[in-house]
């Protein structure tokens, strides 16, 4: 017992010193991330860093009373959507900031306001932006591609009628789909996170496995072998993915403070149905006290709950595609475009599917359930003509 409470201090005292020496002697920057270039859009525009043309701020803000003409093709409803999107995005940012397209980098503070935050930035700042320059250069490489295609090709020459085919408007596009691509690396980060954490589960699992069953062995004796694996791992399982979902959450809570306290609260959820799960117990209240016993549950209740998660997760991205516009896109939207490369438009057939997809996939799952549910009484009645059968042989 002595040397496991001084193991849990020596790795504290560790943590702290590499938090500590991290704060001191590293300062890790956020990368300038420009995933688009304006010479890859217009080859002829060549831009000037230091220059800046008031009537092309003036014509974009005032370009609300300007028809748009458009080459009539198949992308002509959808570059109609876009082209309106790009000129009222670009016409706050200049009504915001005349200067936008060449601006001066400034630092960004980061969320420092209390010592948990401080402590994570410095863990994980410098891992984040490296992992950002990768990601950005994923989706740069996808733009790029997207910039060589008919598509994009019809809405330059749609873009070029509205806003000319100068540097600036050549800026002003490629201002345009970085921010929007610049949106895209969290999502894509998440992916790609959740990812190894499927990848890994089968490693990482193994903690939650010897908790379950330890937490069990009381109720082992004189039950099904099998039944009995298979609700240990389905617990773990439930367990692991559950709290990585808290962690998840938790971060964002750090990270976003203007998101803090509802993520906050999703974690809590989330640590608590997974403690629940793993460590079951039955409250008993008396007149004098409240006891808590250790219990277990059945691998049905188990998968139950994992449908119960996986349906509010479900509902949760449909309201993101349901929700989602143009302007202010999706993370189900961004992370389509970081595919495709296309920033530009909305890309709702890709939605639809996804939607279908969904759909169908929670449809099949809420029959299985149900059919899950309609067994409700079978396990006990089976037991039930054992008991008898055996009291038949005694007799």
């Amino acid at each position: 017992m002595v040397e496991g409470k001084l193991r849990f201090s020596t790795i504290f005292v560790a943590v702290a010193a590499l938090v500590f020496s991290l704060a001191y002697f590293v300062k890790a920057k956020e990368p300038i991330l420009q995933i688009v270039s304006p010479d890859k859009i217009m080859s002829s525009a060549v831009s000037l860093p230091n220059s800046t043309d008031s009537k092309f701020a003036e014509m974009v803000m005032n370009s609300s009373s300007y028809a748009v003409f458009l080459c009539r093709s198949e992308y002509s409803s959808g570059n109609a959507n876009s082209l309106e999107a790009l000129r009222g995005w670009a016409a706050q940012q200049f009504h915001n900031d005349p200067r936008f397209l060449h601006p001066v980098i400034l630092p960004k503070a980061t969320a420092s306001s209390t010592f948990i935050n401080s402590t994570a930035y410095c863990l994980f700042a410098a891992p984040y932006y490296f992992a950002s320059q990768a990601a950005a250069g994923l989706i740069g490489s996808r733009v790029d591609s997207y910039c060589d295609s008919e598509s994009f090709r019809v809405f330059k020459n749609d873009f070029a009628g509205l806003f000319g085919g100068d540097a600036e408007a050549a800026t002003l596009l490629a201002r345009y789909q970085s921010d929007r691509a610049r949106t895209a690396i969290n999502p894509l980060l998440s992916v790609l996170l959740w990812l190894l954490t499927a990848f890994l589960s089968p490693l990482l699992v193994r903690p939650f496995r010897r908790a379950a069953a330890f937490w069990r062995a009381p109720f082992m004796l004189g039950n099904d072998q099998n039944s009995y694996r298979n609700t240990i791992s389905s617990a773990a399982y439930f367990a692991y993915f559950v709290s990585a979902l808290g962690v998840y959450y938790t971060a964002q809570a750090l990270v976003v403070e203007t998101t803090a306290a509802p993520s906050a609260i999703a974690a809590i959820v989330c640590g608590a149905a997974a403690l629940y799960v793993l460590f079951p117990v039955k409250v008993f209240v008396d007149n004098d006290e409240v006891l808590f016993l250790r219990s277990t549950i059945t691998t049905r209740s188990i998968v139950i709950s994992a449908w119960l998660f996986l349906s509010v997760l479900s509902i949760q991205m449909l309201t993101w595609i349901k929700q989602g516009v143009l302007t202010e896109p999706d993370p189900i939207s961004l992370l389509i475009s970081a595919f495709t490369g296309d920033f530009i438009h909305d890309p709702l057939t890709a939605k639809r599917w996804i939607s279908t997809a969904i759909a169908l996939a929670w449809s099949a799952s809420f029959v299985f359930i149900l059919k899950i549910l309609s067994r409700r009484g079978t396990e006990s009645s089976r037991e039930v003509t054992k008991k008898l059968a055996g009291l038949g042989a005694k007799h």
